[in-house]
């Protein structure tokens, strides 16, 4: 089985979850990573909201009026609390807003 990643427009980057302390959670791509930081490009905010068949998730921006947003904003380490993979489903609406639109099809089976 192959690991699959967001294929950007301008290069391959990885888009990870990021959750701060704050339980704020975003999702963006992963340019660099050091020992104290992590530097991340067109960040969204990841947000539930009601909807009429029970809560969705929806993107909100953040950060995106900075010059940062395209180029990449540093974040330190210390500041969040977890750092996980995407389910296929953000990843593809994700790539759908950032990337180069290729959707990549789930392994697991649909239960409806």
């Amino acid at each position: 089985m192959q690991t699959l990643g967001l294929v950007f427009k301008e290069k391959n980057v990885s888009a990870k979850l990021i959750t701060f302390k704050t339980n704020h959670t975003i999702l963006a791509g992963v340019d660099n990573e050091t020992g104290t930081d992590i530097t991340v490009t067109k960040p969204v905010q990841v947000v539930m909201q009601p909807g009429k068949d029970g809560p969705t998730v929806a993107f909100a921006p953040f950060v995106q009026f900075c010059t940062e947003f395209q180029t990449g904003i540093k974040l330190q380490k210390s500041d969040i609390l977890f750092i996980g993979q995407p389910i296929v489903e953000l990843e593809n609406n994700y790539n759908q807003m950032f990337g180069s639109g290729i959707e990549i099809v789930s392994a697991i089976p649909s239960m409806t």
